[in-house]
């Protein structure tokens, strides 16, 4: 009979598990790349951000889905770790909410969840209800298993010492507290520990109380926070503005849990007096740390930064460190919209890359510089080897996730990417062998000549920039600027052209040993204005189809 209140146990919490985990890819369905977007949007504003933070974490009530968030927003650059701080304060507040409704015991509800669940998932075709269906098959699935462990544990009979086991634990508050963090770690959930401690809560000895006291109950409340803060901290370790932000937030957490366990008697006394039964008290409880921490922790926001910057300095940057990938995590290949907003950024620095090497490029034409153009065309080998690194990220991505809106992201990253590869061979195998031949061969322009090369170039990488800044943004009005940019660049290289064959014809010496040199920048610099304008297409359909 234990063995199977063992195994019924497990398999609640199999269930939950499955659940959050369900839950985070229903998210990721449904709301992909834009609940970093919306974090994003209010990096300016300290109250902002915690209101935005709170709203994200209802709407994604998944602790380890916003820890990544947030730590992919910091690696990403679109906010510091001081701004995250206080979307992530809100956050941990929303994320009560999902503690609160296991709380109210909807396991009765669960079949109904479940119903409405598969009716979306599986029979409908739109992305959004089918995310909205797999959030309410992880929430049925999340009560279900709630109700297994309930229904295990009232048919449980704990023997004399295994009560004895649990009372003398019960006197180790820290122990508990450890205990929780490290469940909570191996879990990558806080609200699935809680969940199982609401689950275990139904536990009675042979008096009918609870087996679990308040005290024991608030430890691993305590410990299963701090928990999640541990998780942020591993998740961003890979680089030092994200590991600020986990170990600012961790901090924060310890804090308040060891103010919490030192006065652990006055707060369960506290807690005791809510007239309610012991699962509404653990998440009020859990609510309650989150508040106090709000409280506490929101007005010192800077302090806690500029403390993380002086315990994790900025290192040197070293010239040894290998070149390659920044942004993607290989970890978060079955997290389709994490994963997406990743080599998002990825494909970003890329465009960075290739935007610095046209600029290097006209400064090296200008300067007539062999060495700088030499140097452009061992940039285009970054350029390669990020290009295969996304494109075999991407292909993980897309074996993991199939579903329609994931592929129509995939393909707009890799038709950019494709353009961005081929802008650096033009710059590597084009541009730059022309700025050497300028060099060797002495060649000079007529003022005309000149004035209308660099008006060109001028033109050409400003349609760079928009065309980067509209694939960041899918922005329609900028995609439709660039394609009227593209016709008007089309106009201006035939009157260029034509303009250059006058001055030749008038046999003036400059224009005459200038001419292919001339012509060949001209090609060149159009032939890299129509890679930057096909971005447009991609998004002016993507807004047509949606």
């Amino acid at each position: 009979m234990a063995l199977m209140t063992l195994l019924t146990t497990a398999g609640g919490v199999a269930l939950i598990l499955f659940g959050v985990r369900f839950l985070r890819k229903g998210l990721d369905r449904l709301f992909g790349p834009k609940l970093a977007r919306w974090m994003q949007s209010v990096g300016d504003s300290r109250i902002k951000s915690f209101f935005m933070g709170l709203g994200i974490s209802v709407l994604a009530p998944s602790s380890i889905t916003m820890s990544i968030l947030s730590v992919q927003s910091v690696q990403a650059g679109h906010m510091t770790a001081r701004q995250m701080l206080a979307v992530i304060l809100g956050a941990d507040v929303g994320l009560t909410v999902m503690v609160l409704l296991i709380a109210l015991r909807l396991e009765l509800y669960a079949p109904v969840l479940i119903f409405l669940g598969v009716l979306l998932f599986q029979f409908t075709k739109a992305n959004n209800s089918r995310g909205v269906g797999q959030l309410l098959l992880s929430l049925g699935f999340i009560f279900t298993g709630i109700g297994t462990i309930s229904a295990a544990a009232q048919q449980f009979t704990p023997s004399t010492e295994f009560i004895e086991l649990v009372r003398v634990l019960s006197h180790y508050p820290i122990g508990i507290a450890i205990m929780a963090a490290l469940l909570t770690v191996a879990m990558q959930s806080s609200t699935a520990a809680i969940a199982l401690l609401i689950g275990l809560s139904s536990l009675t000895a042979a008096d009918g109380q609870s087996l679990f006291g308040l005290d024991t109950c608030i430890a691993v409340v305590v410990g299963a926070n701090v928990g999640i803060g541990v998780s942020t901290t591993i998740v961003g370790w890979p680089q030092v503005e994200s590991r600020r932000l986990g170990f600012g937030n961790l901090a924060a957490k310890t804090i308040i849990a060891t103010a919490i366990l030192i006065a652990l008697p006055f707060v369960a006394d506290l807690i005791a007096d809510i007239p309610t039964t012991l699962d509404k008290q653990i998440a009020a409880t859990h609510t309650g740390f989150n508040v106090l921490m709000a409280i506490v922790f929101f007005p010192f926001i800077g302090l806690i930064d500029t403390f993380t910057q002086r315990v994790i300095p900025t290192p040197p940057i070293r010239e040894s460190d290998a070149f390659g990938p920044r942004y993607i995590n290989p970890k978060l290949v079955d997290e389709a919209g994490l994963a997406t907003g990743q080599s998002l950024r990825e494909i970003l620095r890329v465009s960075e890359l290739v935007r610095r090497m046209l600029d290097d490029l006209w400064l090296a034409f200008k300067d007539r510089d062999i060495r700088n153009a030499r140097q452009i065309q061992e940039q285009d080998d970054k350029v390669d080897l990020l290009d295969a690194e996304i494109k075999r990220y991407l292909a993980k991505v897309s074996n993991a996730d199939n579903s329609e809106a994931t592929a129509n992201e995939i393909i707009r990253q890799l038709d950019y990417l494709n353009e961005l590869e081929t802008i650096g061979d033009i710059i590597d195998k084009n541009l730059a062998e022309i700025v050497i031949k300028r060099c060797r061969e002495n060649i000079s322009f007529t003022p005309e000549g000149w004035s209308e090369l660099k008006d060109f170039y001028t033109k050409v990488a400003e349609n760079v920039l928009i065309a980067e800044t509209a694939f960041a943004t899918s922005d329609r009005v900028l995609a439709q600027r660039l394609l009227r940019h593209k016709e008007r660049l089309r106009d201006i290289e035939r009157e260029l052209r034509d303009q250059h064959f006058a001055r030749l014809s008038t046999g003036v010496q400059l224009t005459h040993e200038s001419s292919a040199v001339h012509l060949d920048m001209l090609t060149h610099l159009k032939s890299i204005n129509s890679c930057v304008t096909h971005v447009a297409y991609a998004i002016i359909k993507h807004h047509e189809v949606s």
